[in-house]
């Protein structure tokens, strides 16, 4: 077996691959609610494999009625992912307290101090948003006679938990790009002065640390740009949802395209590290 295909596999049975996976769907499906061009072009892909031209309106009930329920689907895939995200921002909590009342540490400034706390925040939002959201499940499946707030109440519970999640995604970006500046800046100060004597497997040995270092600081840094870019783009979502930000429901598929695949990234390279480490 290949070890793409294992990758694969990995990826399509993960959890957050699955979800992240519907989320792609999800995404698609608006931007051909949202978009004439491409809502146009699925209506001649109907026509041409039925033979009988949809109507327009009743296929923009289809679509909006999957993009529901897709919508769904996702949630259950992340119901008690809030428990994770309040675990790592403990634990992260605990590791930056505990680091800050050892005796003899160097001093910092205060942009060096606060950045780790950001990533605490960023998490904390981020569990506050999964919790508000899995509160709201039950009234979510619309099952009649069975709910657990009022329908206005449930409303406001998911306000909230939109700006949890915009919270969290400011957070998000602006611990990533103070990571990038705090990351060039050690790697720019690490830079050892050119050897002007020594053997040349010396040198060797210094050129090649030198370049594997490079690639290192390159690959952090790609990935923190990567992850910034999908949180600055995904807070159109819940910028739209608490009215904060004036968005088109098509900018808003686009932007959920773009970010999905970004993250999906993420879980697409872990998968293979998984997969390589199991070998």
């Amino acid at each position: 077996m290949s070890f793409k295909f294992e990758q694969f596999v990995r990826f399509t049975t993960d959890s957050v691959g699955l979800e992240r996976t519907f989320r792609l769907f999800q995404s698609i499906v608006q931007i051909l609610s949202n978009f004439a061009l491409p809502f146009d072009l699925l209506l001649q892909l109907f026509t041409f494999t039925t033979e009988k031209t949809p109507s327009p309106a009743t296929t923009r009930v289809v679509l909006k009625a999957l993009n529901q329920r897709l919508a769904l689907a996702r949630r259950f895939f992340r119901l008690f992912r809030f428990l994770d995200s309040f675990s790592a921002a403990q634990k992260l909590s605990s590791k930056l307290t505990a680091a800050q009342d050892q005796k003899g540490a160097p001093p910092r400034g205060f942009v060096s101090r606060v950045h780790p706390w950001i990533d605490v925040f960023a998490k904390t939002f981020m569990g506050m948003y999964l919790l508000l959201e899995a509160s709201t499940i039950v009234d979510a499946l619309q099952v009649p006679g069975l709910a657990i707030w009022t329908a206005e109440r449930e409303r406001t519970i998911s306000v909230e938990a939109q700006r949890f999640w915009l919270f969290s995604l400011v957070c998000s970006a602006v611990y990533s790009v103070l990571e990038i500046s705090f990351t060039l800046s050690a790697a720019a100060a690490a830079q050892p002065a050119p050897a002007s004597k020594g053997a040349a497997s010396e040198k060797k040995k210094v050129a090649g640390s030198q370049e594997k270092r490079k690639r290192e600081v390159t690959t952090k840094v790609y990935k923190l740009g990567r992850g910034a870019t999908a949180s600055l783009l995904d807070i159109f979502l819940p910028g739209t949802a608490v009215g904060w930000v004036k968005a088109e429901p098509g900018t808003v598929g686009l932007a959920m395209f773009v970010t999905t695949i970004l993250t999906m990234m993420d879980v697409w390279e872990r998968c293979g590290r998984e997969v390589a480490g199991a070998r």
